[in-house]
């Protein structure tokens, strides 16, 4: 008789705090072997026992669940351009035959234009109508629903235009009402779309032409003959895993040559620009762009102006910028084996960072990180989510549950029952990117996210939570500021947020991680502060060149043959980095980078946004933490941050800022778009940008990089002689590492017998054979049905063969009993095929399922 195995939970050891590891192995009639001894858990930071369970709207989407299966025999749901025209044909004309129907995708929208006079009754019904169209569009994409949203920014616009001409009946400057003041600086501030019609075409012909070039065009691969195949999205991803450096010079000179072509159109959009500041009153382009954040004071001296703090904060941060650079230059050296170009001592190619999006380093990170020990935070994550059988949308609960925890009040239900928390594979969504909603009716807030579960999307929920508070909190105020005060704002405040979500300390009391996790390793925080800077502090300089450089386009202070030689010199000054080859002086490199060709607006704002984000993390933490580790929050340490979010946009961005950070100086007056505004009592105080808080969080990193460039002796800075590397200066490269976030998703990871082929990563003891996960050696490759497992053994080989090469898996009364002979398989009983029985069967099954999960709602 061969021994038999079991693997039992230990009763004794029920896990309140994670994924369970404990169990014991037990050998019949033998002793039992400890696989873990439990330790004392200790107690949560957060307890969230005492947050009342709402109604999270899943009983509807139960009953959603239960109609959709009783009618499992209907055709499924279609969403063709041919039933958009039928439907808009009737409700247009009221028949299917007439073919004289509205032109409009959209006729309640075209209903509001000139419905009263100056449409000064119809604010909310046009903004109300724009986030319908918005929504339906992003949520359910059709040709139809495009036209539709088209047709309502465009009636928008026409509104924006309408309302500044109303408030211009006005003397602004003989206000006295600071709150009445400011409103109306906002109404006269048209923004592009003060150009004419015929302009306003052209300027977004214009953007629309530069995106779809910048993704569609297409270049041969190095060796390869036409026709060329490879576009934008096709670069990425090879960039982030190649390590030949002549192939990707020659794919980066490649693409921007075909590019060269749009030139004359990116200067026909920067014409256009400076036409539209004009007509609002500003001298060009660049200073427009910067009235959302400079706040001119009385007289000539300024509050606070953009380009000088922003100069503020780079020589703030250059110190540990360099560091980083004069380490990533000497690892690059290993990772493409001293590449032309590459120097010890100057500028680093443009081509050898990984990407193709400047100033992101972060593809370099396996195989540059300071420690090879890594987090299992993520993987940890992931499998509680699998056992404790998560979806998506509970994500955003545990989210919305920390947010009560901390003072928030409760939100409506229908942000439960109308939100998109996961990708709805029977229509097409417009994923990407991810957006907290206001419907503009004071009640009704939504998320859009295709969310997976994983680490970054959990993050992702409690960032748009942030945004939906902010947007709800503001809900009271007069309809011009209902608006967080500074995009930039509500962007930091909601990075706060997702950092704080990724607390071991946190995520341990929300039962998600064990508490070994608990534990800070100074080498796991440097690890982490390493990743952060190689996808946030490298990109700082290069937002600080995107702008500098429009900037002097909008001045004419750029002669037209030099455009491209003043933005490789301003890369070379700020970031260090140089052209892969010499350039062409005739083309327009900067439209490598989408945040030049696809996104005409200030790249300076995320830069103020990340500043500002330790700024309020600073504020929200208590004074004794340690910013690099986190902190957990309370309802008093948020009670000003509440406060400051139900404010909108009836303060500036430097006030709210004082508000949540408690410092600030007094100031008599300001302007808002030229007008002076003073608040009732004669002063306001407004804080100032200060990267010092920066600093402080990244400084275990910073103190680790100026040690390691010295032990190396690496050169500090670019401007040296040009000396290429030695044989003895290049590190060894790391084998087996490609670029990656380190982070895992569910589509960045694969289990025995998953396709592994791009990128993800083999889990349960798998690893990728260059197609699937195979166990790794040494362990048995069980199947049971379509499922594989990697265990240590043949189970057959531990008593459960049948004697035939098969398994017998079952309960036996005793040992001795002995393996049964297969039995003929019953002959089944004719099925009534008819649709009435088959709906029968087919509801009474999920009206108890749905019973089932009713009960679990109401008790757990």
């Amino acid at each position: 008789m061969q021994p038999k195995f079991k693997l039992e939970a230990r009763p004794e050891f029920e896990l309140e705090h994670g994924p369970r590891h404990i169990a014991e192995t037990r050998l019949e009639n033998g002793p039992v072997v400890d696989l873990k001894t439990p330790i004392s858990e200790p107690e949560p930071a957060i307890k969230f026992d005492n947050i009342m369970l709402e109604d999270y709207g899943d009983v509807v989407e139960l009953l959603v669940i239960y109609s959709s299966l009783i009618k499992k025999n209907q055709p499924d749901e279609l969403d063709t351009e041919v039933i958009e025209q039928l439907v808009d044909r009737f409700l247009n004309t009221g028949s299917l035959t007439n073919k004289n129907a509205s032109k409009f995708a959209n006729p309640t929208i075209q209903a509001l234009i000139g419905s009263s006079s100056y449409w000064n009754t119809d604010d909310l019904k046009v903004l109300k109508e724009v986030a319908a169209a918005g929504w339906k569009y992003f949520s359910h994409a059709s040709p139809g629903a495009k036209q539709s949203l088209n047709e309502a920014e465009q009636v928008l616009s026409r509104f924006v235009r309408s309302t500044s001409m109303q408030a211009k009946q006005f003397d602004v400057e003989s206000i006295k009402d600071a709150n009445v003041k400011r409103q109306l600086a906002y109404i006269l501030f048209e923004g592009m779309s003060a150009l004419s019609p015929s302009d306003y075409a052209k300027f977004n012909q214009a953007q629309n032409s530069l995106n779809r070039v910048a993704t569609d065009v297409t270049i041969c691969d190095k060796g390869l003959p036409p026709p060329c195949a490879l576009k934008k999205i096709d670069l990425e991803s090879i960039f982030r895993s190649e390590k030949d450096a002549t192939r990707l010079s020659h794919l980066w000179i490649s693409y921007l040559t075909n590019l060269a072509d749009v030139k004359s159109t990116y200067q026909t959009l920067i014409e256009l620009t400076n036409k539209g500041a004009k007509l609002n009153g500003f001298p060009d382009g660049g200073s427009m762009w910067r009235s959302a954040f400079d706040l001119p004071g009385k007289g000539s001296s300024n509050v606070f102006d953009m380009r000088t703090e922003i100069e503020k904060i780079y020589h703030a941060i250059e110190p540990l910028y360099k560091h980083l650079h004069a380490y990533m230059r000497r690892q690059i050296s290993g990772i493409y084996g001293n590449p032309i170009g590459l120097s010890r001592n100057g500028p680093i190619p443009a081509h050898l960072f990984g990407s193709v999006s400047g100033g992101d380093w972060s593809s370099h990170f396996e195989q540059t990180k300071p420690f090879d020990e890594q987090s299992t935070l993520p993987e940890d994550m992931l499998f509680s989510f699998h056992t404790q059988n998560y979806t998506t949308k509970q994500m955003f609960v545990k989210a919305y549950r920390f947010f009560k925890s901390i003072g928030f009040p409760p939100l409506p239900k229908t942000f439960w029952t109308n939100s998109h928390f996961s990708r709805v594979w029977s229509r097409d969504m417009i994923c990407s990117p991810p957006a907290a909603l206001d419907m503009r009716d004071g009640k009704d807030y939504r998320v859009k996210a295709c969310a997976q579960l994983g680490m970054p999307d959990f993050e992702l929920a409690h960032s748009l939570m942030a945004q939906i508070y902010y947007q709800y909190l503001y809900r009271d105020q007069p309809l011009l500021f209902r608006e967080p005060a500074s995009s930039s704002i509500s962007d930091a405040i909601a990075k706060v947020f997702a950092h704080l979500s990724a607390d071991p300390r946190y995520l341990y009391s929300q039962k998600l991680v064990t508490a070994s996790h608990l534990d800070i390793k100074d080498s796991l925080i440097i690890n982490k502060l390493y990743k952060e800077a190689l996808e946030n502090i490298a990109k700082l300089p290069f937002n600080i060149v995107a702008d500098n450089w429009r900037y002097e386009l909008f001045e004419g202070k750029i002669p037209v043959n030099n455009i491209n030689d003043r933005w490789w010199e301003l890369r070379a000054k700020y970031e260090g980095v140089r052209a892969p080859q010499p350039y062409n002086s005739s083309n327009l490199d900067a439209l490598m980078h989408a945040a030049i060709s696809q996104i005409h607006s200030p790249a300076t704002k995320s830069l103020i946004s990340y500043v500002l984000q330790f700024q309020i993390l600073k504020a929200l933490c208590p004074p004794e933490t340690i910013l690099s580790e986190g902190c957990i929050l309370s309802e008093v340490t948020t009670e000003k941050l509440r406060e400051t979010m139900m404010k909108g946009s009836s303060i500036t961005w430097l006030e709210a800022l004082k508000m949540i950070t408690g410092e600030g100086l007094l100031h008599n007056q300001y302007k808002v778009y030229g007008y002076e505004i003073a608040t009732s009592y004669g002063k306001t105080t407004l804080a100032k940008l200060d990267a010092a808080p920066l600093l402080e969080y990244f400084e275990p990193l910073s103190s680790w990089l100026r040690n390691t460039n010295e032990v190396d002796q690496s050169f500090i800075g670019w401007d040296g002689d040009g000396t290429i590397f030695n044989s003895e200066e290049i590190p060894k490269p790391r084998t087996g590492m490609d670029g990656g976030s380190g982070i895992l998703s569910e589509d960045r990871v694969a289990f025995p017998g998953g396709i592994c082929a791009n990128g993800q990563e083999c889990l349960l003891d798998s690893k990728c054979n260059g197609t699937i996960c195979v166990c790794n050696d040494g362990l048995y490759t069980l199947e049971i049905g379509e499922t594989i497992n990697c265990v240590p053994g043949n189970p057959a080989d531990s008593g459960f063969g049948d004697g035939k090469g098969g398994l017998v898996i079952g309960l036996f009364s005793s040992e001795t009993t002995p393996n049964p002979e297969p039995q003929p398989e019953p002959t089944p009983e004719p099925k009534d095929t008819s649709i009435s029985a088959d709906r029968s069967k087919s509801s009474a099954t999920v009206a108890l399922a749905v019973s089932s999960l009713l009960l679990i709602i109401v008790f757990c």
